[in-house]
């Protein structure tokens, strides 16, 4: 007979997108990022979905900019998702 393990951490297709104004260079450029807010999207993190049980050993492992430390700061509420479903204990960190 196992042992069913209760899942401690869930994501399901979670995704974080930062908005960053455009900058112009110059004092012209300057003066009209005043009054011309244009943002460009970056992606830290796309549609990833897992789960970890209680008692279960994991290693998060990737290269630079891949969003590991994204992906920390939301499990743990210091930043919201952008979209999809993020539980640790049965509790919305955010």
């Amino acid at each position: 007979m196992g042992v069913m393990m209760t899942a401690i951490i869930v994501m399901s297709r979670v995704s974080k997108t930062f908005h960053q104004p455009k900058r112009f260079s110059g004092l012209r450029g300057a003066f009209k990022g005043l009054f011309n807010r244009d943002y460009t999207e970056i992606h830290a993190v796309v549609d990833i979905s897992f789960s970890i049980a209680a008692g279960e050993a994991v290693g998060y492992l990737g290269p630079n900019g891949a969003g590991k430390s994204t992906m920390i700061k939301m499990m743990t509420g210091i930043l919201v998702p952008s979209r999809g479903a993020l539980s640790v204990l049965g509790r919305a960190p955010a």
